[in-house]
């Protein structure tokens, strides 16, 4: 099973694009993510990994978790092939399924909407029916 969580610092703002053609938006960003030992001297080695994530979750991402938050991010390690002067290279990166911002860097100024702490669902949702038809 190919599963993987992150927590950590997005390091710059997700670049937002659209695949031509259907449309779809892919956001694509670093997080720092600390390693959970400490060496001799007390500090931890952090690794940069690059992610990237489509659609509704990629504008969530682009609009809401920019540099500095904390964000959980769940998906898939894919690893990419490509070829340059003749010779393959290979490039791995996270593809993701969620984000959730776990925390924001600092108050914007004079930003006054409050961000959702993940994707919205969508708007159709299920509630009490008020049927005397209905059995149940």
């Amino acid at each position: 099973m190919n599963s993987v969580v992150l927590v950590g610092r997005i390091v710059k703002d997700p670049e937002l694009r659209y695949i031509p053609g259907s449309g779809t938006a892919v956001a694509s960003f670093t997080i720092a993510v600390e390693r959970d030992f400490l060496k001799k001297d007390g500090t931890r080695d952090t690794d940069f990994i690059n992610c990237e994530i489509m659609g509704k979750s990629a504008e969530y991402a682009a609009t809401w978790c920019l540099k500095g938050c904390l964000v959980e991010f769940i998906g898939s390690i894919r690893v990419d092939a490509y070829e340059k002067d003749g010779e393959t290279r290979y490039y791995t990166k996270v593809s993701g399924n969620k984000i959730h911002m776990l925390a924001k860097p600092g108050k914007k100024e004079n930003s006054e909407q409050v961000a959702p702490s993940e994707v919205p669902k969508d708007s159709f949702e299920y509630g009490a029916v008020d049927d005397p038809d209905i059995p149940f």
